[in-house]
């Protein structure tokens, strides 16, 4: 495919130079503390390169994938006007894309807006949680027999996802009769897991998560497409955003590779002890951008081991925030708290507008709301600058399918360059299969009645409060719980 400078005219960019100890003093970095790491960088980007290459990882190549999203397109669009709902059932990176994709590029308040407002479309509910409340309300709102539920879960065998399935399930074949199969689509792997047979068996419109790309690195597949396309979307724009920003964050130079550069320096500053990310998007459409980002930074980065299987205990801290609302509620501490944070501003260049009517002597009056928005996202970068504080500036054009594109692959190249930087597995989670499988012993040993976990009650308590080192030597607390 021929370059076009065209495309990269405008860009998702980042800006350190308030993190610059030129800027901030003794605190911050300089561009020799990025010369001496552009090598280790460089290496990092290789290693990653490599692993794309070897069909290890597969998130980069995802936006090559227009057949899938032409195939999902035409279904969405089938849903216009045939349903009210559609339920997304998941949970982590299954439900935190989708809803991260739907608040940035579907129309504000989609949900509260009628039919005609959402252009003929089902409102989106993401159930993401098992509070038995928030599940009960889940089908008070959303009748089974106008509702489609889309399933997602890779390996077909999510039990948060598949409770909440089986009541609709119940429900559906209640209430609908033999057309309940029209009101489900599964989201799965291609070829093995519960999920997959399920839809085999019964004919059940699906849809394939590629294997070589985890949950939280999955929205730009079938797992945030599909959703997003049923909320009107265009997804292709989006593919096409994220395949551009393929072309510059996987290259191996570090000042021109925003998602390398950004790994870097949050890679130097965690040297430093500042160990904390604050995400603050300055847009209320990309304020779950930062809750997704969450996911992808803690699950990703934060690991016992490194690859040669030493204890590292590694992994920075990502807070999520959002501008200009937690300048009232979080910005006290990050320019008087601790000095253990760098503070990442996303800034969108257009905002739209939105003219405020004169009020008295209001000192914004009759002028627009965007200069008042800029000048507090302003007033937050120079108050950390003049506390000392470094923060590092995502740039972004606007808001639209291309530019969101972009933005969530480069955050997921920045990842994982980070990742091997720090010599992890950045796409593994064994600390999260751990509390799985507790889980899974607790409920197997309350339906067999097992007495053992009575009698172990007390043990369980002590183990977990004791300190490391006889905490290693203490049975792990899932081992009581054996069948």
């Amino acid at each position: 495919m021929k370059s076009s400078k065209k495309n990269f005219a405008k860009r998702i960019s980042v800006d350190y130079s308030a993190s610059l100890s030129g800027a901030i003093g003794a605190g911050g970095l300089s561009e020799g503390d990025l010369s001496k790491i552009s090598a280790s960088v460089k290496t990092a980007v290789k290693k990653l390169n490599a692993r794309r290459a070897s069909g290890e990882v597969g998130f980069a190549e995802l936006p090559d994938d227009f057949k899938n999203a032409s195939d999902i397109k035409k279904y969405a669009d089938k849903l216009k006007g045939k349903c009210r709902n559609f339920a997304v059932l998941g949970i982590g990176g299954s439900a935190l894309g989708p809803r991260a994709l739907i608040d940035a590029l579907a129309p504000s308040f989609y949900n509260m807006r009628d039919l005609a407002g959402r252009g003929g479309r089902p409102r989106i509910i993401i159930a993401d949680n098992i509070s038995p409340e928030f599940v009960k309300g889940i089908f008070d709102i959303a009748p089974v027999s106008d509702t489609v539920f889309n399933v997602i879960t890779k390996s077909g065998t999510t039990g948060e996802t598949l409770s909440i399935f089986s009541a609709a399930l119940a429900m559906l074949k209640k209430k609908t009769g033999k057309s309940w199969k029209k009101h489900i689509v599964i989201t799965t792997d291609p070829e093995k897991g519960y999920l997959r047979e399920f839809a085999r068996k019964n004919g059940i419109d699906s849809f394939s998560i590629p294997s070589n790309v985890g949950g939280r690195f999955s929205t730009l597949s079938s797992v945030g497409l599909l959703p997003a396309a049923a909320a009107g979307i265009d997804i292709k724009k989006l593919l096409k955003g994220a395949g551009d920003a393929g072309k510059f964050c996987f290259k191996e130079g570090l000042k021109d590779n925003p998602a390398a550069l950004y790994a870097a320096m949050h890679y130097l500053f965690y040297k430093r002890g500042r160990r904390i990310n604050v995400f603050m998007p300055y847009s209320e459409n990309l304020a779950t951008v930062s809750e997704w980002f969450a996911q992808l930074w803690a699950e990703s980065l934060g690991k016992k081991k490194d690859r040669n299987g030493r204890d590292v205990f590694v992994g920075p801290t990502p807070v999520k925030a959002k501008g200009v609302t937690d300048q009232h509620s979080q910005l006290q501490l990050y320019t008087e708290g601790p000095q253990d944070k760098v503070v990442t501003l996303l800034s969108v260049e257009g905002i739209g507008s939105f003219k405020i009517p004169k009020l008295g002597d209001f000192v914004f009056g009759g002028r627009d709301i965007s200069e008042l928005f800029k000048a507090e996202e302003a007033g937050t970068a120079l108050s950390l600058g003049e506390a000392r504080r470094p923060v590092i500036t995502i740039k972004m054009p606007e808001v639209t399918p291309e530019y969101v594109g972009q933005l969530l692959m480069m955050l997921m190249a920045a990842t994982a360059i980070y990742g091997e930087m720090l010599n992890i597995n950045t796409f593994d989670q064994p600390g999260v299969e751990y509390g799985k499988i507790i889980a899974k012993k607790i409920l197997s040993a309350k339906g067999r009645g097992n007495k053992r976990q009575s009698n172990h009650k007390g043990n369980n308590v002590d183990c977990l409060s004791q300190t490391p080192e006889k905490r290693r030597r203490a049975p792990r607390f899932a081992d009581k719980y054996r069948v």
